[in-house]
């Protein structure tokens, strides 16, 4: 289901947004989705979990909103490779915020629990971080390695409003992810190629993504 062209360069990933808006599908974010109701148009929920290359999910970000569209991108605070509190990624993510896209929280659960770090208030103090760096409020989660660690959902009171793997999601959208550098279903150029569904809701980890080659990334 993927082609010899059908690669996870920066150049697919700026052709393929454009076959998509060929074929009249309206991409959305989180907060823009109804999670309880159809979507009436065809519609693409594009998700980015920027798990290390801050650097990639900018020039995504900015190939997207050259062509008009608006994602979400899930911003990690404890990632080997960027740190939102130093002022060079702290500018990286409000110009992200800046392009028109959603910026969400992407927490991970085995931060708190092998440093014995209280869980529900230090991410309250981290989401306020993430709202006082883009000036807007944080309602979308999504968890860091959600298989590995059989975290998928948040059981604490906080104010926000939508979870990257809430149930009712999966029943108005299909997803697909590129997690491990692999499309198990079908490449995101194929689904919106061939119009498999009127609904996608499609993942994406900007570090397998690149310009020219895999290795300027790791």
């Amino acid at each position: 289901m993927q082609s010899k062209t059908d690669d996870f360069s920066l150049e697919n990933y700026r052709l393929t947004l454009e076959l998509a808006k060929e074929k009249s599908y309206v991409f959305k974010r989180f907060k823009d989705v109804d999670f309880f109701k159809k979507q009436e148009e065809k519609s693409i929920l594009m998700r980015h979990d920027v798990d290390s290359q801050i650097d990639i999910a900018v020039e995504m970000a900015s190939i997207e909103n050259k062509l008009n569209i608006s994602s979400t991108y899930f911003i990690r605070m404890h990632s080997h490779t960027y740190n939102p509190l130093c002022i060079k990624d702290t500018k990286k993510i409000q110009k992200i915020s800046n392009l028109g896209h959603e910026i969400g929280f992407h927490y991970e659960p085995d931060y708190y629990s092998l440093l014995n770090i209280e869980f529900e208030s230090t991410i309250k103090n981290e989401i306020e971080i993430l709202e006082k760096i883009t000036n807007s409020k944080i309602i979308s989660f999504a968890p860091h390695e959600p298989t590995r660690t059989g975290i998928k959902n948040l059981d604490i009171d906080l104010d926000l409003k939508k979870e990257a793997y809430d149930e009712q999601l999966f029943k108005n959208f299909k997803y697909i992810s590129d997690s491990s550098c692999r499309w198990r279903e079908g490449s995101m150029r194929y689904h919106i190629e061939n119009e498999t569904y009127k609904n996608l809701y499609i993942l994406t980890h900007p570090n397998w993504w690149y310009a020219n080659s895999p290795i300027e990334n790791y």
